[in-house]
């Protein structure tokens, strides 16, 4: 196959092999290259991988998400690839359905419409109607995809071997690596009890927001090849910007969808990593809906952390922060200088955002800096790369929604919810907490320290003369014991009034139970504190007034 397409060069530098990917045919009585290896690299690569078959279109797709490994012209033809495969027949998705739930269609559905809604490499969705009346999607999944992608996943793992005892082609990442990577990825899509989970978790996050609509699940309907939903009676994106329906107020639908992306991406750290127009729907009143949950990221704590800190000094052209969240962001390569890379982001800010705003093109930029921070050997998790594609899936869709849209401008605008979200949140809550109970051990554990170095010189007889060493002994100890208590106080009172702020369960009359507690325990302390001081200021006074 590699050879067929010409791209033996990809895999080995022997002139052989090239010379046999390369082949000269007769036209016209001359030698020339056949019109398959006068087209580019990218588009060779393309046709190769759409010959493949699923696993390996799949495999293009998500590559042409990967700005941090691949040239711009490389990802550009990778985006034409489409799951171009026939649906699977109407009697199949039938027997399919039988075998997931253990009952014929007809004993499960008052209606099953046999054309299907769409169909994909993995799966295929049905419209059917459940005997309660109500209009579902069924999600049935393609029979034997299960086998077939697990044999083109070996045999990628045994070509991407072949191509790190080679040569290595990405700077921060091996081939291995990277099928590994999208190994995960397409067995967590080829499995409808982790779509379903996500559907969960995005229904709890968005519960009381009443702009945002998402599906119901049916759990009693759910298995690892079968996913029953709620059937959305909707406009796609896509139409409603194409289109001039009164009912829709593109501008709102653009500012409530700009404020639902950056809520998953900077406030809960769950975001829906493929937003494109085809899985976004428009409801009556301008609600908004995304479907297809299989591909969905969760941000890990640190990730989210540095993540706002550099969204945020990207809004404020912050070069020290961006590089700062960057390398905590990022597995850095020990030869990176630290003052170089500053150098580098501030440079990067001055060429592509400090600039009129309408001449900035957001997503665009943020390509630009994954690739600059790769040429550092910086190498990035791939949920940042998602969010990338996330922010420019959003200024697409803004852009045709409302044509004044900028997303430099929104983030701006947005940026105090972010602060707000990183310094009173419950993960903020937590971390306090944590830094005061390690601080509170140390302080805690301070006098015995100061014993144990006491006992250290006294046994070995080292003899020092010092006049009242005794009373300096007794002051370091006390000394020691109100520092440790007054740090345990204070970290006592932040993080009680963090939990308050947090809003976290159980409450009392609608205050945090635990941000109660605390408050009492350090009233208590307090008092307590405050008590030992003065009787400790009364007793030194009545000792010095002593003739």
């Amino acid at each position: 196959m590699l050879a067929k397409y010409g791209l033996a060069e990809f895999v080995s530098h022997r002139p052989l092999l090239r010379k046999i990917s390369i082949p000269l045919t007769r036209s016209g009585g001359r030698l020339r290259p056949p019109r398959l290896v006068r087209e580019s690299f990218a588009q060779r690569l393309r046709r190769a991988l759409e010959e493949l078959g699923p696993s390996f279109v799949k495999l293009g797709q998500i590559l042409s998400d990967r700005a941090d490994l691949l040239p711009k012209h490389v990802i550009h033809e990778l985006q034409k690839l489409q799951d171009s495969v026939p649906p699977i027949s109407a009697e199949e998705a039938r027997n399919r359905v039988q075998e997931e739930l253990g009952r014929s269609v007809d004993e499960l559905f008052l209606m099953f419409y046999d054309e299907p809604e769409g169909a994909a490499s993995l799966a295929q969705v049905h419209r059917a109607i459940l005997p309660t009346g109500r209009t579902v999607a069924v999600k049935i999944k393609r029979p034997g995809i299960d086998d077939q992608i697990r044999a083109d996943l070996e045999i990628m793992r045994t070509l991407a071997h072949f191509l790190d005892s080679r040569v290595k082609y990405f700077e921060v990442m091996s081939a291995v690596e990277l099928v590994e990577e999208f190994s995960v990825q397409i067995l967590k899509e080829l499995d409808f009890v982790e779509e379903f989970l996500n559907l969960k978790k995005f229904a709890d996050d968005y519960e009381d927001d009443s702009t945002v609509a998402v599906p119901y699940v049916y759990e009693e309907f759910t298995t690892h090849g079968l996913l029953v939903q709620e059937f959305m009676h909707a406009q796609r994106v896509s139409d409603v910007i194409s289109g001039d329906d009164p009912r829709f107020d593109k501008k709102l639908i653009n500012k409530r969808t700009a404020d639902f992306v950056m809520a998953q991406l900077f406030i809960n750290g769950f975001f829906h990593a493929d937003p494109h127009p085809g899985n976004f729907l428009v409801l009556d009143g301008n609600i908004i809906c995304f479907i297809d949950f299989g591909m969905v990221y969760s941000l890990r704590p640190h990730e989210q952390d540095n993540l706002n800190l550099m969204m945020a000094g990207l809004s404020r052209f912050d070069s020290t922060l961006v590089a700062r969240s960057l390398l905590k962001l990022g597995r850095a390569d020990a030869k990176v200088d630290t003052a170089v890379f500053q150098s580098a982001v501030h440079d990067y800010i001055e060429l592509y955002l400090d600039r009129p705003i309408e001449y900035v093109d957001l997503p665009a930029a943020l390509m630009e800096l994954l690739q600059m921070v790769v040429s550092y050997g910086v190498r990035l998790p791939p949920r940042l790369v998602y969010v990338a594609k996330v922010l420019g899936s959003l200024q697409t869709i803004g852009k045709g929604l409302d044509p004044e849209f900028n997303l430099l401008e929104y983030l701006r605008e947005f940026a105090p919810r972010i602060w707000a979200n990183q310094f009173g949140s419950k993960r903020a809550a937590n971390r306090v907490i944590d830094s005061a109970m390690a601080w509170g051990d140390a302080f805690l554990d301070a006098p015995d320290l100061i014993q144990n170095a006491r006992r250290f010189f006294r046994d070995r007889r080292l003899q020092v003369d010092m006049p009242q060493a005794d009373i300096l002994s007794e002051t370091v100890d006390r000394i020691g014991f109100r520092l440790s208590f007054g740090m345990v106080l204070s970290a006592l009172l932040i993080a009680s009034a963090l939990m308050v702020h947090a809003d976290v369960e159980p409450k009392v009359n609608g205050v945090p139970l635990f941000g109660i507690v605390g408050f009492a325990i350090g009233g208590v302390m307090g008092i307590a504190f405050l008590f030992v001081g003065v009787y400790s200021f009364f007793k030194h006074w009545q000792r010095h007034r002593r003739p």
